[in-house]
């Protein structure tokens, strides 16, 4: 046999998400998003002792967490940014933070890792980045999720919509996705990829690669399946909030349900939306 037939062939890594589509402004996720990341993506803290540790997607999936938090419940202090701005959303508040193993248990969403948040109080918080102020030029974002209660997704600047929320951009609530989009939609009550693009023009979502058609808008009207907003965002220095809005005196529509997966670009990759769909699906079972 000669020596090129007597080679050892290795399958090829499957590119990662930000392999294929680089330039995140942020990027959560319970897997590894490239194929050259191989820092933590959450770190844990254990409720029998509180002690804390960090782990790769690796560990969280082969029995590294769970074997840390023994027979006790883990919950997540810090959610790593892996897109190389170092964005990372954290909760020090034990309290309010999201839980990853529940009785020696990996949570899991269809058969893969995912965070809970309990819908009355859990979330987190990104400290404000200019690569953030998403709202001021075309952006897309991809979340996955299983919502069980509350409403908002994340949050960016703080202020309601109609009822039900919908992805909005105004120039005085900033950037935010809630749990309804548009009257006549009723949202998924499974685990779910949505995809939501502005394009300075137009918002257009995604669900499971399907087009959300709008009847009616908040702050615009609708075109075609997608809302024309009537108003040109601004700048904001918020926080970014996942899990909830920043409404300390009123009404803050804490998600409750499950998070894998959260990715703010602050171009518009729109173009690549079936590359990016297709990705989340295939790395989550969506």
């Amino acid at each position: 046999m000669s020596p090129m037939n007597n080679r050892l062939l290795v399958p090829r890594k499957t590119p990662g998400l930000l392999d294929l589509v680089p330039g995140a402004a942020a990027a959560y996720s319970l897997r590894s998003l490239s194929n050259s990341y191989a820092d933590p993506v959450v770190t844990v803290r254990r409720s029998s002792d509180d002690d804390e540790a960090s782990f790769t997607a690796s560990e969280v999936a082969n029995g590294t967490l769970s074997a840390f938090c023994g027979a006790g419940d883990g919950f997540v202090t810090q959610w790593y940014d892996q897109s190389g701005n170092a964005n990372h959303a954290s909760q020090t508040t034990p309290g309010y933070q999201p839980k990853i193993v529940s009785s020696g248990v990996v949570i899991l969403e269809e058969g893969k890792p995912a965070i809970e948040f309990d819908g009355t109080d859990d979330f987190f918080v990104a400290a404000h980045a200019p690569e953030l102020n998403i709202q001021l030029q075309a952006s897309c974002v991809v979340i996955v999720a299983n919502k069980t209660a509350g409403f908002r997704y994340f949050q960016k600047g703080d202020g309601g919509g109609s009822d039900p929320d919908e992805y909005f951009f105004n120039s005085t609530t900033g950037l935010g996705i809630a749990g309804g989009f548009g009257t006549g939609y009723t949202p998924a009550t499974s685990q779910a990829m949505y995809f939501c693009r502005w394009n300075t023009s137009t918002i257009a979502f995604f669900e499971n690669a399907v087009k959300v058609i709008f009847t009616t808008a908040f702050g615009g009207s609708v075109l075609d399946g997608e809302i024309d907003p009537t108003s040109n965002p601004t700048s904001n220095s918020d926080d970014l909030y996942i899990g909830k809005r920043n409404n300390p005196t009123g009404t803050e529509g804490n998600f409750g349900g499950t998070f894998q997966e959260l990715i703010l670009w602050n171009t518009d990759v729109e173009s690549q939306r079936e590359l990016i769909e297709a990705n989340a699906a295939w790395g989550w079972s969506v």
